[in-house]
C-alpha cells in the first residue's frame, strides 16, 4: 500500500528555523523507497520551482506540477 504525505512549505512552525529544502528532503527519502507519493505546496520565493524539479531529477523521481497560481506552485512527486 503506498502512504499519501502533503507538506506545506509554506507554513513556518513558531520557533521554527529548519529550512523548507531540508525538510523537504527528508521526506522525499520515503518516495525514493517507493513507498510513497507526495504532494508539496510552495512559494516560489522561498523554493523555486527550478529547485523542487531539480530535486526530483536527481533522485530519478516522477515530477508533476499540479498548480501553479502566482508564486504558489503544487507539485506532485512520486516513483
Amino acid at each position: 500500500m503506498m502512504d499519501e504525505y502533503s507538506v506545506d512549505l509554506r507554513e513556518r512552525k513558531p520557533g521554527c528555523t529548519e529550512n523548507p529544502v531540508i525538510r523537504l528532503t527528508q521526506l522525499l527519502a520515503r518516495v525514493e523507497e517507493g513507498k510513497a507519493v507526495l504532494r508539496v505546496t510552495s512559494d516560489e520565493r522561498e523554493v523555486p520551482l527550478k529547485v523542487l524539479e531539480m530535486l526530483a531529477n536527481k533522485r530519478n523521481l516522477k515530477f508533476e506540477i499540479v498548480e501553479k497560481n502566482g508564486t504558489k506552485v503544487t507539485v506532485i512527486y512520486s516513483k
